[in-house]
């Protein structure tokens, strides 16, 4: 009996201490929060079979938060993992406060994919999240860059240097393509990969065609546009300006007949059919129209002076082709500052506030003084410049908003 009892308090005995070490081990468990700073430490040391385990632990302590969802995407990326990576990251809902960074995420993912299309859908929803993430510009500045998007590279800049004071390269490319265009070989074989990764994408398509028609590759653009309908605006202006450069004036005419008589970009291009028709009284209004929404193009501006002068409007040529030198100037001088020391060259940014101011650029104009300022802060010329510069701004944008 003695030995039974023995047993028994043994038995007793072991139990009371496995209950202290598992009283012992829960309180030295770690919390779910605890947990996720680890990971965080192991992902940034490049740890990631531990960052990996923590994600097991983590959903076995708590159901995943969106906190989590950020933690489980940045492995799944370090993992080369993006289509888990996109998952994760869809689950951060819009109202939590890292929703726009999980946006922003995962259009860099997609641009890493080369998807242009996807990424753009993401950088846009994660600016309406929040409108001053300087990094989701950027990221579109460098897509529409790409596919040479003139209207919203404005804007973009515009509002990348309401956030941030833009950088010399910044406000550089920010005039070079407002009028400019890369150079057709070296953009096409930039943009071929972009469009073998995801054939839906209408911009990269556009912009493809439109540099082989610029090469003179009329058989390439074509192939390039055929996926898109005829009645696909930017595909039909290209369309039409291939049949020009053909010196096809039917095909023109027939896809212009389709295009609204109202339409800037088609008025600029039946201008040019007349011009070559030699009815110079039928071109002039359609290059009006067409300078009106875009005062800036070389094609148009030309064309609009020789139809004018053929109208025996002499004066009102002079004028269009003062701009056209405005323009002239500008370029010149964007291409001296393409240099080492560029940035350094005091004068000569000012020299490009002034071009800028010329052509009413007031906030291109700004911010070229707005280095000059950084380079020598006590110029009181360039302070002045600035304010009426910025009074000038404020004038333009209310008649934008009376317009």
């Amino acid at each position: 009996m003695g030995g039974r009892w023995s047993w028994r308090g043994l038995a007793l005995a072991s139990l009371v201490v496995v209950g202290i070490v598992i009283v012992g081990w829960a309180r030295r468990r770690p919390s779910a929060d605890e947990v996720w700073k680890q990971a965080q430490v192991d992902l940034q040391a490049g740890r990631f079979e531990q960052a990996q385990s923590a994600i097991e632990q983590l959903a076995s302590l708590r159901p995943a938060t969106p906190l989590d969802h950020m933690l489980f995407a940045q492995v799944a990326i370090a993992e080369n993992q993006p289509d888990q990576a996109l998952e994760e990251l869809a689950m951060v809902p819009d109202e939590h406060y890292m929703a726009s960074q999980a946006r922003l995420l995962s259009g860099q993912i997609e641009i890493r994919r080369k998807r242009l299309r996807l990424a753009e859908t993401w950088l846009k929803k994660a600016l309406a999240i929040d409108p001053d993430l300087v990094q989701a510009y950027r990221e579109l500045i460098f897509i529409h860059g790409l596919q040479l998007r003139r209207a919203e590279l404005n804007t973009e800049f515009r509002g990348l240097q309401r956030l941030a004071g833009l950088s010399f390269d910044n406000i550089h490319h920010w005039c070079l393509l407002r009028n400019n265009s890369w150079e057709p070989g070296l953009i096409v074989e930039r943009l071929l990969p972009y469009l073998a990764a995801d054939p839906l994408d209408r911009w990269s398509r556009l912009a493809l065609a439109e540099n082989f028609r610029r090469m003179g590759f009329y058989l390439e653009a074509e192939s390039t546009l055929e996926p898109l309908p005829l009645d696909d605006h930017e595909g039909a202006v290209i369309r039409i300006q291939i049949a020009l450069d053909r010196h096809e004036l039917e095909a023109a005419k027939e896809g212009l007949a389709r295009g609204s008589p109202d339409d800037p970009d088609l008025a600029r291009l039946r201008g040019r059919m007349f011009l070559a028709q030699g009815d110079a009284g039928k071109a002039e209004p359609f290059f009006r129209l067409a300078y009106m929404a875009d005062p800036d193009n070389r094609d148009t501006i030309l064309g609009y002076a020789v139809a004018l002068d053929a109208l025996g409007r002499g004066k009102e040529a002079a004028v269009i082709r003062e701009r056209g030198h405005h323009l002239d100037r500008l370029i010149t001088l964007i291409l001296r500052a393409d240099n080492p020391k560029g940035d350094q060259d005091a004068p000569l940014l000012r020299e490009l506030a002034s071009a800028c101011e010329s052509l009413d650029r007031y906030e291109e104009a700004l911010a070229w003084l707005r280095l000059v300022i950084g380079l020598d802060p006590l110029d009181p010329h360039s302070q002045r410049r600035i304010f009426r510069i910025q009074r000038a701004i404020k004038d333009q944008r209310g008649n934008r908003r009376a317009s």
